[in-house]
C-alpha cells in the first residue's frame, strides 16, 4: 500500500501528522462562512464522515491549534485560501453518543456527564481559573446550569464555537424503546430544551458566535431543539450535498494510490464493483453528483490492500452493526404505514413519498415521515424527483442486502420464524458445493407454513422472491441479482461469483408462485418457466458465466415443486 488509509480516524490531528491520506474537504470551512447562517445542523447516515468534519472544524478554529496550521492545513484548500476566523475561537465540544439510554435516570446523568466533560475540557483549554472556580461551574445540578455559568465566567473574552457530534444519538435509542421519557426530556421545562435554550441566550449575548452539530436524523430536531430555534438545516441543501461522502473521482484516485501496481483492466473491474456496492447517495433535490459512503470504501480498501483480494465481507462489522441498531426506530409510528413501504421496497425497489424536513411528535407519525426516516438512515436515497415529491430508492447493492436482512430478521422477530442463521449458511453452501437445491428450499416452505398459518399477507410471487433473496443475503458466499436486466429480459435470481469465494457453482433460478386451488396449472406455468430459462441461457451474457446451474422453483403455496434446467 502506498498510502495510509484513515479507516476510523476521526481525529484530525492524529490523521494529517501521522501522514494518513485525507481527501480535501476544506473548502466547505469557507464556504460555511459565506453562508449567512452561523448556526448549523448537518445530517447524515451512520459512519458518513461526521465527526472527522467536525474534528476538522476544531482544528481550523480553535486558539490552541494556531502555531500548527501551516503543518495541519498548509496543502489543502483552506490553507491555501485562509478566511479571517481561523483559530480565533475558543471551542465548547459536546459528543452524545455515550450515553446510557436504560433508563430515565441514567439517560439524564449521561447527559450531564457529557456536558460536564465539554465544559472541564473548555475550561482548562481556554481559562486559568483556580480548581475551585472550576468546581464551583462543573458542580452544578443541570447541564443548563454549568452552561450558563461557564458563560457567566468567561463572558466575552474569547468568541466562542459550539461544536455538537452526534446531537441526536441518545435520543434516537430512547425513541426506539420508549417514548414516555423522551417527551419528557424535551417538554418545556425538559433537561435537553433548557440546554439548547441556555446556548441560544449565549447567542443573544455575543458570547456564543457559532454554532455546528451533525447527526443521523430529524426526527429529534424539532423536539430536543425547540428552545435553539434560530438554527438553519442544511442536510439537504445542494451547495453542500458533497460535504460529506466521497464522488467517483476520489474513490478511483484512492484505488490508484492504495493499489498502483493495479493493471488498468483490473482497476475498471474493482471501480465498477465499488459502485454497484457503495456508491448511490443523493441527498439533494438538484445533485447530480451520487456519493460513496466513505467508511465503506475504506474499509474494503483497507481490506484489499493486503493481498489485492476481496474481503469476505462488503461491509464491516462495526458498520453492520450500527445499521443494525438503526432497525429499532423502525418501531415508530402505525405499522400498517410500515407495511405499505416495506412491501413497495420488496416489489418495486422504489417508493414514492414527501421529504420530512423536520420531525414534530405533536402530529401523527405518518408514511412520508417512515420513508423520510429510512432516507436520513441511509436505507433509501432520492431516485428521482416529482414536482414537490421524491421517488426513493436503494442506494447500492450493500444497503439492499441490508435491508434483506432486516427484513428476514424482522419477520424471525414478529412471527417466530424457526431457523438458525448458521443453519441457512451451512444449506447455502450446500447448495452452492454440491448443487442440493432441497435443503435450502425447504427453509422457505417451513416459513411460508409458518407465515400463512399465522394469516401474514396474501403472498404472490415477489414476496417469495423477497424470502428467498432474503435468505441468501444472510450468507456472502455470492453476489445476488434479484431481476438483473439481460437484453431486456429479466431472470428472477442469479447467485454470481463473489470473489475472494469461488463456490462450485453459480446460479439462475426462475420462481414462480401459485395459489393452492391453482394447483392443476403447475406443469403449464412449469413449461413456460423451463423455456423462460433456456431462452436466458441463450445470450451471450449467460453463456459467458462458468459452472451455471439453473433451477425453475414452482411454489403451490407454501410447497415448492423444483427442477433443474439443463
Amino acid at each position: 500500500m502506498s498510502i495510509k488509509l484513515p479507516y476510523g480516524i476521526s481525529y484530525f490531528n492524529k490523521l494529517i501528522n501521522e501522514n494518513y491520506y485525507y481527501v480535501d474537504r476544506t473548502v466547505y470551512i469557507e464556504k460555511l462562512e459565506q453562508a449567512s447562517e452561523p448556526y448549523v445542523f448537518f445530517l447524515r447516515p451512520r459512519r458518513f464522515g461526521k465527526s472527522l468534519f467536525v474534528s476538522m472544524l476544531w482544528h481550523y478554529y480553535g486558539l490552541e491549534f494556531a502555531e500548527q496550521f501551516s503543518q495541519l492545513f498548509g496543502k489543502y484548500y483552506i490553507g491555501q485560501h485562509p478566511t479571517p476566523k481561523a483559530n480565533s475561537y475558543a471551542i465548547l465540544y459536546f459528543e452524545f453518543s455515550r450515553i446510557d439510554t436504560s433508563s430515565k435516570e441514567s439517560t439524564f446523568e449521561g447527559f450531564l456527564s457529557n456536558v460536564r466533560w465539554g465544559a472541564k475540557d473548555f475550561l482548562d483549554r481556554y481559562t486559568q481559573l483556580e480548581p475551585s472556580e472550576q468546581k464551583t461551574i462543573l458542580s452544578c445540578s443541570y447541564p443548563n446550569e454549568i452552561l450558563k455559568a461557564l458563560f457567566e465566567t468567561v463572558g466575552k473574552q474569547h468568541p466562542i464555537y459550539i461544536l455538537i457530534d452526534e446531537y441526536d444519538h441518545f435520543a434516537n435509542e430512547i425513541l426506539a424503546f420508549n417514548f414516555e421519557p423522551f417527551s419528557e426530556f424535551v417538554s418545556r421545562n425538559g433537561f435537553v430544551r433548557k440546554f439548547y435554550e441556555a446556548i441560544k441566550e449565549a447567542t443573544g449575548r455575543g458570547i456564543v458566535d457559532r454554532f455546528f452539530a451533525t447527526g443521523v436524523t430529524p426526527i429529534t430536531l424539532d423536539s430536543l431543539t425547540s428552545g435553539f430555534n434560530i438554527a438553519a438545516n442544511f442536510s439537504t441543501h445542494y451547495y453542500f450535498h458533497e460535504m460529506m461522502g466521497f464522488t467517483e473521482n476520489e474513490v478511483e484516485t484512492l484505488l490508484k494510490q492504495t493499489a498502483p501496481n493495479l493493471e488498468p483492466q483490473e482497476r475498471e473491474r474493482v471501480l465498477e464493483d465499488l459502485k454497484k456496492w457503495y456508491n448511490g447517495h443523493i441527498f439533494a433535490r438538484k445533485a447530480k453528483i451520487k456519493l460513496y459512503n466513505p467508511d465503506m470504501v475504506l474499509y474494503f480498501l483497507k481490506e484489499y490492500a493486503y493481498e489485492n483480494e476481496y474481503p469476505d465481507t462488503l461491509i464491516d462489522t462495526n458498520i453492520a452493526s450500527d445499521y443494525g441498531k438503526i432497525r429499532r426506530l423502525f418501531s415508530l409510528g402505525k405499522a400498517e404505514h410500515h407495511q405499505v413501504v416495506l412491501e413497495g421496497l420488496i416489489e418495486t425497489g422504489k417508493v414514492e413519498g414527501f421529504l420530512t424536513q423536520q420531525f414534530s411528535f405533536e402530529k401523527e407519525f405518518s408514511k412520508d415521515d417512515f420513508i423520510s426516516l429510512l432516507f436520513y438512515l441511509g436505507l433509501v436515497t432520492i431516485y428521482q424527483t416529482r414536482l414537490s415529491h421524491f421517488q426513493f430508492s436503494f442506494p447500492n447493492y450493500v444497503v439492499k442486502e441490508l435491508y434483506l436482512e432486516f427484513f428476514i430478521k424482522s419477520l424471525k422477530e414478529q412471527y417466530q420464524l424457526d431457523f438458525e442463521i448458521d443453519d441457512v449458511r451451512d444449506k447455502l453452501e450446500q447448495l452452492a458445493q454440491e448443487n442440493d437445491i432441497k435443503p435450502f428450499v425447504a427453509l422457505i416452505e417451513k416459513a411460508l407454513q409458518t407465515l400463512s398459518n399465522r394469516d401474514f399477507i396474501s403472498f404472490d410471487e415477489k414476496y417469495i422472491n423477497a424470502l428467498f433473496v432474503g435468505f441468501a443475503s444472510l450468507s456472502n458466499l455470492y453476489f445476488i441479482k434479484s431481476e438483473p436486466e439481460i437484453e431486456q429480459k429479466y431472470p428472477d435470481i442469479m447467485f454470481l461469483y463473489r470473489p475472494p469465494f469461488a463456490p462450485n457453482y453459480q446460479f439462475l433460478f426462475e420462481l414462480k408462485y401459485l395459489k393452492k386451488t391453482q394447483r392443476s396449472k403447475l406443469k403449464s406455468v412449469q413449461k413456460k418457466a423451463i423455456n423462460q430459462v433456456k431462452d436466458y441461457l441463450a445470450f451471450a451474457e449467460i453463456k459467458r458465466l462458468e459452472h451455471l446451474k439453473s433451477w425453475v422453483i414452482v411454489f403451490v403455496g407454501e410447497k415448492a415443486e423444483v427442477v433443474e434446467v439443463k
